[in-house]
């Protein structure tokens, strides 16, 4: 009897890895009507925050966006970080680096599998019980695993910019692809106060300035963030946003705007700047911190922390 539930057990997880590919209508409607969304919560008291929320916007040199009026704004209520770096071009391994605090040699946009065996920050997190959630605007269905066109034909949602996607640690586990959702839950979470502690937060294709401009964007960013900075179930007590860029431009030094906002950043630190060397694998090395998680025994390692 063992064996055989191990059988089904390892038949269900290979089936998972792939089982939210097809893009074709039909299955997108069943998928969407069956699939596993989950909501976790949780309250694991961390050393400096209890929330860690990460917006990344697409493709722009620090100076560009700095001078983008609303981007500016809100980095005149927060820390800004005026010496961070992203990792690498193009998108796809600076999002894997965002999870995984390596970009395994991944130097591409295409279609990539790392290994059931590789460990991401949600592997640190569900150890020390901190809830977690990615929300991904236009994503058709919780768990999806591909591209998403809209019905004009223009891309929405894309693999490449959802940072656990590409590791089969996350997508072989049914629990783990439900907590992959759509904005329309995160607006569900938020008015029911079920925001998990950390979150990953990736507009679509257009409001990320992929496929529009800074002015979108920025835009975005600001209209999106400033009634949330003011909500209590988004902006409790110690939250800690950080909201930044995926790359600069390819011929440029691939420093990106970075700014820290939210009820974390101490009354007399907003409004400042931050010279320290900063890079997408401080993200996981500061929540490492914050919560105690250990380590991935990657990039994180020597990476500097927020706090």
């Amino acid at each position: 009897m063992k064996s055989t539930i191990s059988f089904f057990a390892l038949v269900g997880a290979a089936y998972s890895q792939t089982q939210y590919t097809s893009t074709a209508s039909s299955a997108v409607a069943a998928a969407r009507a069956t699939a596993l969304t989950l909501s976790p919560t949780s309250s694991v008291a961390g050393n400096t925050f209890d929330r860690f929320v990460q917006i990344w916007l697409e493709n722009t040199d620090y100076s560009k966006a700095i001078a983008n009026t609303d981007l500016a704004w809100l980095a005149s209520q927060g820390i800004s970080l005026t010496n961070y770096f992203a990792i690498t071009h193009p998108s796809q391994p600076n999002y894997v680096a965002a999870a995984g605090a390596s970009t395994y040699s991944i130097t591409d946009d295409g279609f990539h599998r790392i290994g059931s065996s590789v460990k991401t920050i949600v592997d640190l997190l569900d150890a020390k019980g901190v809830s977690w959630s990615i929300y991904q605007e236009d994503m058709p269905f919780s768990g999806f695993e591909a591209d998403w066109k809209n019905s004009a034909g223009a891309t929405d949602y894309v693999r490449k910019h959802n940072p656990l996607m590409s590791y089969d640690s996350v997508t072989s586990d049914l629990n783990r692809l439900a907590k992959c959702k759509n904005f329309t839950m995160f607006n569900k979470d938020l008015a029911n106060n079920k925001l998990p502690q950390w979150m990953f937060i990736t507009p679509n294709m257009t409001n990320d300035g992929h496929d529009s401009s800074i002015s979108v964007a920025g835009k975005w960013a600001r209209n999106f963030l400033t009634p949330l900075l003011s909500n209590p179930n988004f902006n409790s007590a110690r939250t800690l946003v950080h909201l930044t860029f995926d790359e600069g431009s390819t011929s440029g030094t691939n420093q990106v705007y970075s700014v820290l906002l939210g009820s974390a950043v101490p009354a007399a630190k907003v409004g400042t700047t931050n010279n320290t060397r900063y890079n997408h694998y401080s993200l996981t090395k500061t929540a490492e911190l914050n919560w105690g998680l250990g380590n991935l025994g990657q990039n994180d390692v020597s990476a500097s922390a927020f706090f």
